[in-house]
């Protein structure tokens, strides 16, 4: 059984596995794994702001000490800044207790390994074996760990990120909205870009336990809310985080939503200017549009595609030695400053710093984005499922795929997937030539056909 999917371990709070008990014995196999590392192990812990939140902390805290293993806690505090810290702090492992987009009532368990990592495969496995085993040898010492509330710490991440951008005042004249989810960016991203010097218009930043990602953030109409926002304040861009502070996607100054896509685009060609775009490549997934395509192969830059999932980015890029990649979604990586994980309040503050050089030049960040990219026809349709048997194993799926690929041609790209992280199946299609309108059929067909053909095998 394989408890972690694309981004941890994710479900609805209060379920299994994320229970309190079976939370204490994750708990336990990452505190035990960090002992068989280091003689004085050390754990940083963070959370998003979901009400089940603090629940789950304090089981993984128990279980993580039962085993002589000190932990280092932030609170409430962004996935990437967790991240930052464990490598900073010389930290054995890193754990967020997030469900990161998902709504209130899911939680989940991230884990990252002593430089700032997602883990790998390997350490995965150990941890789910150790907390699924009947009888684990706990190897206790009659010494347990300590915990050390260390909110200070996030200045630590906060000056990391204002000595990359400049120091204060250094995108003065910039004014900026920023949806920040009702979720861990609420504490970080309004203080650190009025620190720089901008004017900050702050949306959901009152979280409540259960107001996280509603209406607002990266996910469904929030975009679209946060764009009539930057229309409203005349502001230059927007930006807006999903609830743990790792995706983020802009509004130009016209409301317009442009998603990792755009970022992807607009960051590779300035990073091909510098000198830095390492192996004159860009890494996403099978979800990006195949405009980014087009629009790399334009300036003489590769798009190498992984399967979803930031950490197969990660991973494709850390093997080949390239500095950028991301989803669609949002979700970018840099391999610059240090950073070793996708980080929203980075990546704003990375279109922000652009955004003064490209004014400066009398272009807004609309004709930016127009002019790096033009997107395929896509559509997206998706529906919950009571189960997930493998695709390929569903032969009247696999003939509507084959029938949707015959009637929209060979240049049309379809993906049939599971979500790593809910209980949903998501049909993309795409293709240059094609009205959005036969896509739209042809993507309901396939995903009609998944949802019955999972009833049908029970």
């Amino acid at each position: 059984m394989r408890l972690f999917g694309t981004d941890g371990i994710r479900g609805r709070a209060g379920e299994w596995p994320l229970t309190p008990e079976f939370t204490l014995r994750l708990g336990r196999a990452i505190g035990h794994l960090a002992r068989e590392r280091s003689q004085t192990p050390v754990i940083m812990v963070g959370r998003d702001t979901r009400r089940s939140g603090a629940l789950l902390e304090s089981a993984l805290l128990a279980g993580i000490m039962a085993q002589g293993a000190d932990v280092m806690l932030l609170d409430e505090f962004s996935t990437p800044g967790v991240s930052f810290l464990t490598a900073h702090m010389n930290a054995t492992f890193g754990v967020v207790i997030s469900a990161s987009h998902n709504p209130y009532w899911d939680n989940g368990v991230k884990v990252f390994d002593g430089v700032g990592f997602k883990a790998s495969d390997e350490l995965e496995v150990h941890i789910e074996q150790l907390a699924l085993d009947d009888a684990p040898d706990w190897h206790d010492n009659g010494h347990p760990g300590t915990v050390q509330l260390t909110r200070d710490l996030g200045e630590t991440y906060v000056s990391h990120l204002l000595h990359a951008f400049g120091g204060p005042g250094a995108l003065r004249g910039l004014r900026v909205v920023l949806d920040c989810a009702n979720g861990a960016a609420s504490y970080l991203a309004p203080e650190v870009f009025r620190r720089l010097g901008a004017e900050v218009v702050a949306l959901n930043v009152w979280p409540n336990g259960v107001n996280i990602n509603v209406n607002c953030g990266t996910e469904g109409d929030g975009p679209q809310r946060a764009g009539q926002a930057v229309m409203a304040a005349m502001a230059d861009i927007g930006f807006v985080f999903d609830g743990d502070a790792d995706r983020c996607k802009f509004l130009d100054e016209t409301g317009v939503e442009r998603d990792g896509d755009y970022i992807l685009a607009i960051l590779a060609r300035d990073l091909l200017a510098q000198g830095k775009l390492a192996g004159n490549a860009v890494v996403t997934t099978q979800m990006a549009n195949l405009g980014l395509d087009l629009s790399l192969r334009e300036i003489g830059v590769r798009l190498e595609r992984t399967q979803v999932g930031d950490k197969w980015v990660s991973q494709c890029m850390r093997a080949n030695g390239y500095v950028l990649g991301g989803e669609q979604s949002g979700h970018i990586i840099l391999f610059e400053h240090g950073l070793t994980t996708g980080d929203g309040l980075y990546t704003a503050l990375r279109m922000s710093r652009l955004l003064l050089g490209q004014r400066g030049r009398g272009q807004r960040f609309s004709d930016l984005a127009g002019s790096v990219l033009a997107k395929a026809p896509q559509v997206l349709v998706k529906a919950e499922v009571p189960a997930k048997p493998p695709l390929e194993a569903l032969p009247a799926v696999q003939a509507q795929i084959q029938r949707s690929q015959e009637t929209l041609g060979a240049d049309t790209l379809i993906n049939v997937r599971y979500s790593g992280t809910e209980p949903v199946v998501r049909v993309m299609i795409q293709g240059a030539g094609q009205p959005a309108e036969a896509l739209q059929k042809e993507a309901q067909c396939i995903l009609n056909e998944v949802v019955a053909s999972i009833s049908r095998n029970g």
